[in-house]
């Protein structure tokens, strides 16, 4: 079953050599919002009709994932923000950014590289790329639940993997979500190229970790807003007091009983959270 959204228009465009699809909705100020992994543009589904009564909202399809282009390169955090800031280039104007999981990592990385496309920056649990990384270094919590990152670094057997979890439900979001929603993310996440791009994510950012280790990122000068489920079995809140080491202006908000899927799972405060943030 596609996924559908009333009154959502659908758009391509090639961007820094690759082609993104988006969905967008309403007229404003531009909200971009990005996805994480398994997901698609749909996991903002809550947040768009909202929105988009006070902005112009625009819910990208990241590189490699459902309807966007699936090339063998270019999953480096670099390239991938880069994505980002060619697509607010087409689309006219810098954006208020909300990220989530992957979509929240290269957010960031947006911000740090190209500050002036960015005019405020929410996250939902997601980590600031190095945060992650020095927190994977020197906290054994963060070790602990970062077990499945250095997993998806065996060549094939990740993707297929993935793909049984969707089939016998017991992908991580089937904790949460109900069974017909599952099924949409399974059909998307199943389209040819889409499970190798994805783990690819994960195995670029490894890569960058003796290049990063060591090395002062650039400061986030936008302000930015957490979201934070605090149940999430991957992140430990950790990445969020290391990365605002990093950031001239950051607020956190805890929800203590909401798992890694905020936005699906607090839908009415995410989306008041960002409307209040974005105004």
């Amino acid at each position: 079953m596609p996924a559908t959204l009333q009154g959502v228009s659908h758009h391509k465009t090639c961007v820094n050599g690759v082609e993104l699809h988006w969905v967008e909705k309403g007229s404003g100020p531009l909200v971009l919002l990005m996805h994480g992994f398994p997901e698609f543009w749909w996991s903002w589904r809550k947040q768009i009709d909202p929105l988009s009564r006070n902005f112009r909202v625009v819910a990208v399809d990241m590189r490699g994932f459902n309807e966007s282009e699936k090339p063998a390169t270019g999953y480096d955090t670099t390239t991938l923000a880069k994505d980002i800031r060619d697509l607010i280039d087409h689309l006219g104007e810098p954006a208020y950014v909300a990220g989530h999981d992957w979509g929240g990592i290269i957010a960031y990385q947006l911000a740090m590289d190209w500050p002036n496309r960015v005019k405020k920056l929410a996250i939902l649990n997601a980590p600031h790329p190095d945060a992650w990384i020095q927190g994977w270094l020197t906290h054994a919590e963060q070790q602990r639940k970062s077990w499945y990152v250095f997993f998806n670094l065996l060549p094939d057997f990740p993707e297929e993997n993935y793909k049984a979890q969707f089939h016998n439900g017991t992908v991580r979001l089937a904790r949460v979500m109900p069974p017909e929603d599952v099924a949409i993310y399974r059909e998307a996440f199943e389209k040819p190229g889409v499970a190798k791009a994805a783990v690819n994510y994960y195995r670029e950012l490894v890569k960058q970790i003796p290049e990063r280790r060591g090395k002062m990122p650039n400061r986030i000068t936008c302000p930015v807003r957490v979201l934070w489920g605090c149940r999430d079995v991957a992140l430990d809140p950790i990445v969020n007091d290391i990365a605002a080491n990093w950031i001239n202006d950051m607020e956190i908000f805890y929800f203590p009983k909401a798992w890694h899927w905020v936005a699906f799972e607090k839908p009415r405060a995410v989306t008041r959270h960002l409307r209040e943030f974005f105004q």
